[in-house]
């Protein structure tokens, strides 16, 4: 940890680009500052306000939701995978042929326990600030909560790795152990549960960009689900019915507000997050990593989202549409879970490219892993002057879709069957796609019902390859059903998509979660690698 610690006390606290609507305050307003001693700052909350936008602020790093957590670390699965050649993905994490002093999980491991410490540094220093108390409260219930979700990515990502509840104070005594990855989860829940009443829940309703009190419960609905299986053999643990209790008793309490519902068109929402606005009226995305500027104009957050994963589109003038390499394309497996008459499908897969003379090139019935991820689209940013790499495209955290999902799978696992309340919320979502209900099915069926589901709704959102751990089937779906899928006549001979059946015969059980980054190894002498990677 010593690299990751020096590192932070040349850290700015340069501001979050946490918002990009017109009906709040922005932290981009406030003029950015060194890092400074903790005896001379958090004074005041225009300071402590500061040091929040730091620590939301690692959320828009390249290293985190900006690129390598994810997209190169979290998008390739059995529904997605990288459309190069072969030769381009050895090495890499995306091409499950990676070493643990691979680079894209170094960034993302240094990057967020950088968050954390940030947060840790806020934590300890805010109760001293002079500023109201429901102000100092809702700062501290923020940072608490930011700290503990990038835990979670920890966790969820490698296992098992130090819990770091305090700030950085002494590079000499920083080495620690691997806390058992039950016990990280536990204290994790704590910390949210905690942040429930801490946070707003009033000014911030129509803020994507913001944690609030649905974005720290729905978020807790999610890590209860992780929670209640064992790591990760697909089995429900011991007390597993009462995780999943708690799982759809979060979800119901963010369903139970009535402050967010699935807008009837499904691009309406993906077209804001490309163009800085917010869909108002139906509230439909809870939580988003708010990215800025174009890079040219002075201003920008380092995400590539719309250009590294979106559709392609190869026009170089500006402006224009935008260039996008498409590197993240659709499996046979995400075709065919498809309808004809299914809405997503068209909007998850796109049934166009854009060529370099912004012209829109349909694809033919028969190309279908040619095609690239189509939630995320530069023809849609707002901005007429757009940098090649660089984008202003918002990228979703927590979704409403997702905690209707997530409510109709915790309520059939902890009833070993369908709820009246799990057909409501998966077929909430069924209907807004233009697909038939759900009716009187199995408890293995409806289970069934709802993986599928999760994965026509939420594919391409960082979501699914950490679905497959928990349920125990990540080897698998990839390994053994994509590497089948990739033999089917319909699947493309070209180099850049013959890659995939390399990347499924690589994967094995260890590819579940990453290995620890030889460089903390090599700082942090008390922590050995996890039992995957051994």
């Amino acid at each position: 940890m010593k690299t990751i610690y020096k590192s932070l006390r040349n850290i700015s606290l340069a501001l979050c680009a946490t918002m990009a609507i017109s009906s709040c305050d922005s932290f981009l307003d406030t003029k950015p500052y060194d890092f400074v001693a903790p005896q001379t700052f958090y004074t005041n909350e225009s300071e402590c306000t500061m040091a929040l936008a730091g620590v939301y602020y690692t959320l828009v790093y390249e290293q985190t939701y900006g690129n390598y957590y994810s997209c190169m670390i979290s998008n390739v699965d059995d529904l997605s995978y990288y459309q190069r050649p072969e030769g381009q993905t050895a090495s890499y994490v995306y091409g499950n042929d990676h070493s643990p002093s691979e680079q894209y999980i170094w960034g993302a491991w240094e990057t967020l326990y950088k968050g954390i410490n940030n947060a840790n540094m806020l934590i300890e220093n805010v109760d001293g600030a002079d500023m109201e108390d429901a102000i100092k409260t809702r700062i501290k219930g923020e940072a608490k909560f930011l700290r503990a979700y990038y835990h979670f990515l920890l966790v969820q990502g490698w296992y098992e790795v130090p819990l770091r509840p305090e700030s950085f104070k002494d590079v000499n005594n920083s080495s620690k152990e691997a806390t058992s990855h039950v016990e990280a989860l536990d204290w994790i829940i704590q910390e949210m549960e905690d942040c429930v009443d801490m946070v707003d829940n009033t000014n911030y309703d129509l803020s994507p960009s913001y944690v609030k009190k649905n974005s720290v419960m729905g978020v807790l609905a999610r890590v209860y689900l992780w929670r209640a299986c064992y790591p990760f053999d697909g089995k429900i643990s011991s007390d597993g019915k009462a995780y999943f209790e708690k799982a759809a008793y979060w979800a119901t309490q963010v369903k139970n507000s009535n402050k967010h519902h699935l807008n009837p068109d499904v691009y309406t929402m993906w077209k804001a997050m490309a163009s800085d606005t917010y869909d108002t009226e139906y509230n439909e995305s809870i939580w988003e990593a708010e990215f800025i500027g174009t890079r040219d104009d002075g201003s920008y957050t380092a995400g590539r989202i719309g250009n590294v994963i979106g559709n392609i589109q190869k026009g170089t003038a500006n402006p224009g549409n935008g260039y996008a390499y498409g590197f993240y394309a659709p499996t046979l497996i995400l075709w065919d879970l498809f309808d004809e008459k299914d809405k997503r499908r068209d909007l998850s897969i796109a049934p166009y490219q854009i060529n370099a003379k912004e012209e829109k090139v349909e694809w033919t019935a028969k190309q279908i892993v040619q095609r690239s991820c189509g939630k995320f689209r530069r023809e849609w940013e707002s901005a007429a002057i757009k940098h090649k790499n660089y984008t202003p495209e918002n990228y979703p955290l927590l979704r409403y879709a997702d905690v209707l999902l997530m409510l109709a799978e915790a309520e059939n696992e902890a009833n070993q069957g369908p709820t009246t309340s799990a057909y409501e919320a998966i077929n909430e979502v069924r209907e807004r796609a233009g697909i038939d209900p759900l009716k009187n099915l199995s408890y293995s069926d409806f289970q069934q019902a709802v993986r599928d589901e999760r994965a026509r709704e939420l594919c391409f959102e960082s979501l699914r390859k950490y679905d497959l751990v928990r349920w125990g089937i990540y080897e698998k779906a990839i390994h053994d059903d994509l590497g089948a899928a990739t033999k089917d006549s319909r699947w493309a001979t070209g180099t850049n998509f013959i890659g995939a059946a390399t990347y499924a015969q690589r994967t094995s059980e260890k590819h579940q979660f990453l290995p620890i980054p030889t460089k903390e190894l090599g700082v942090n002498t008390k922590l050995k690698q996890n039992k995957y990677w051994e």
